[in-house]
């Protein structure tokens, strides 16, 4: 399971390509910033997610969710949310009806069936699915899917079978909680433990996700909160992301506010920041159906500000200084970008098997 660089480009991160691209300037920032530096722990953070035991449980994550009558990806999206206002809007319902509230969504729903506790689900190459085995080890109060080295074409389990480890699922619900927690585990190590949660009342809810992942090497604690509100305007929708990278003291959060939702419009306020040892840039701004603006920051000094017609198209760049990025600026501007959008993506896989 990898931050991936090709992942759904949002509006936000296309402003950031484009001042990547564009001519804007850093010559008289803060001299402290290190943009190869900050590439490096972003790099490394990222390769936290990329141990053989995630991916192999990013490409069979649907099969287990069909055991488990898990929501359809599409429902728990966050990527979903940051395509287009009707798209926000759909998410940001979906949500609401996840959760357990009064009237609603029973918390019953997302439990993992009864008849399916303390069972070990193995593949079947015959029907590429997982079927239930007799094997024992799976946890009382959830279910084990084995885990097999991939096919690298098809990204389904290659043929003959190769065992690497295994998935536990269990409930931690409690209450009007909806609640699974994940452990991957390979060779006697946990590569991800994670726990997904959802409460909700017949006017809010919230979905979050909080754990670790590491290769081996590198570990990273994360987590994704979504919570949804009804204001005077319409529905809220809240994206809260927060990363840490102890070893490299690097940090990446942002909040990604969407207000008045409806299916033509949306106003969206962000504030995204990637700060450690190598510096820190930040950007932040609104924009919405007749546009917007955001400032990007370096080490707290205005580095530029682009504006955003209607549309989202065609963004003006103002330098602070007038001169160009260099290619190690570009760089890290790019990954920053990619970090963004990836960052979604991963989270999509991680509520795939649960929600």
């Amino acid at each position: 399971m990898r931050i991936s660089h090709s992942a759904s480009r949002s509006f936000t991160s296309a402003v950031l390509l484009a001042l990547a691209l564009g001519a804007c300037s850093k010559d008289q920032g803060p001299s402290e910033f290190n943009p190869d530096g900050m590439s490096a722990d972003i790099t490394a953070a990222q390769n936290a997610f990329s141990s053989p035991a995630s991916q192999s449980f990013s490409a069979t994550g649907s099969a287990m969710a069909q055991v488990l009558g898990a929501s359809a990806p599409a429902v728990v999206s966050p990527v979903s949310a940051l395509k287009n206002p009707a798209s926000a809007r759909y998410y940001a319902q979906s949500v609401v009806r996840l959760l357990p509230k009064a009237g609603g969504i029973s918390a019953a729903v997302a439990e993992i069936p009864s008849n399916l506790l303390g069972t070990t689900f193995v593949w079947d190459l015959a029907t590429g699915a997982y079927v239930a085995s007799d094997q024992t080890g799976a946890p009382a109060t959830g279910v084990r899917f084995m885990l097999y080295a991939l096919n690298p074409v098809t990204l389904e389990p290659a043929d003959p079978l190769s065992e690497m480890g295994y998935v536990d699922i269990t409930d931690v619900g409690a209450g009007a909680t909806v609640g699974r927690r994940v452990l991957a585990v390979a060779g006697g190590v946990t590569y991800l433990d994670y726990t997904a949660t959802g409460t909700g009342t017949q006017s809010s809810g919230t979905l979050a996700i909080q754990g670790f992942a590491t290769n081996g090497t590198n570990r990273v604690n994360f987590s994704l909160g979504t919570t949804v509100a009804q204001s005077p305007s319409g529905m809220v929708l809240t994206l809260d992301f927060s990363l840490s990278f102890p070893v490299r003291g690097l940090t990446i959060t942002y909040t990604a506010t969407f207000a008045n939702l409806t299916p033509e419009e949306v106003a969206v306020t962000l504030d995204y920041t990637v700060s450690g040892r190598n510096g820190s840039a930040r950007v932040s701004g609104t924009y919405g159906a007749d546009g917007g603006s955001f400032s990007v920051r370096v080490n707290g000094e205005l580095f530029a500000t682009v504006s955003i017609g209607a549309g989202g198209e065609d963004p003006v760049i103002t330098s602070a200084t007038g001169t160009e990025l260099t290619l190690a600026e570009q760089a890290v501007m790019h990954l920053i970008m990619a970090f963004y959008d990836g960052s979604l993506s991963v989270f999509d896989g991680l509520l795939e098997p649960v929600m």
